[in-house]
């Protein structure tokens, strides 16, 4: 795969899994544009070593409009155009039934999880429609697909991932566009094993195994795939 001249917005490029897949779209040639929360989140981005020339990282509050639209206004003024979006921000907070989680929580999820990601997909369509080209991937989890207990709030955001995504590819259809999910069910990173030291981490996900997979979904060799929740769910 080469991404060389196309431009590809990571959201959540500061964390264990947003940080691999900038990187690994830098190492196949994409200009890659990330959004950031803070002074110390673009110092993390520098220290991805990504190529200057390819990168282009910006502070942007992605749950509101304004600045999320000025980001993606810079990103294209850098690069010139937008061919990929990669929304990859989010979070887990759960540990709780439904009967003892307040609606803040259930806000706090939303926000997070599906706010980022509706807010910067809804302003880069347009662009990819009038370009009439595209690939957006989104990240779902296990829990969306197959909710457990103690996880209401989080499942209930990233089922609204899934849900958005597949209404994209209906209202993209024959645009050029894709939109896709990955449901991931739990990723191998150093903040996972630390929050549950005696599970077996050989049956998690590797964040690279994603970064290869959402590449791949995002090539110009798959313009048919369009959709589609990906279940990568290792041996759990």
């Amino acid at each position: 795969m080469n991404f060389k001249n196309q431009t590809a917005i990571i959201s959540g490029a500061t964390g264990a899994l947003g940080s691999v897949l900038a990187r690994h779209f830098a190492s196949l040639g994409a200009r890659v544009a990330v959004p950031v929360s803070s002074q110390t989140s673009l110092q993390k981005i520098a220290a991805l070593g990504i190529p200057e020339e390819q990168l282009f990282a910006a502070p942007a509050d992605l749950t509101l409009e304004g600045p999320t639209e000025t980001f993606v206004e810079q990103a294209v003024q850098k690069f010139g155009s937008i061919n990929i979006l990669v929304n990859a921000a989010g979070g887990y907070a759960g540990g709780k039934e439904v009967a003892s989680t307040g609606l803040s929580d259930l806000e706090g999820m939303l926000s997070i999880n599906l706010k980022t990601v509706y807010n910067l997909t809804r302003l880069v369509l347009p662009r990819m429609k009038a370009a009439g080209y595209g690939r957006i991937v989104s990240i779902a989890s296990m829990p969306a697909v197959t909710p457990s207990a103690g996880s209401g709030p989080y499942a209930i955001a990233k089922r609204g991932v899934i849900t958005l995504t597949e209404t994209i590819a209906q209202e993209v259809k024959g645009n050029g566009v894709t939109a896709n999910a990955i449901a991931i069910s739990i990723l191998d990173t150093d903040a996972n094993r630390t929050a549950m030291p005696s599970a077996d981490h050989s049956k998690w996900v590797s964040t690279g195994e994603v970064a290869l997979l959402v590449a791949m979904v995002c090539s110009r060799e798959l313009p048919s795939m369009s959709g589609n929740t990906i279940r990568v769910y290792g041996n759990v």
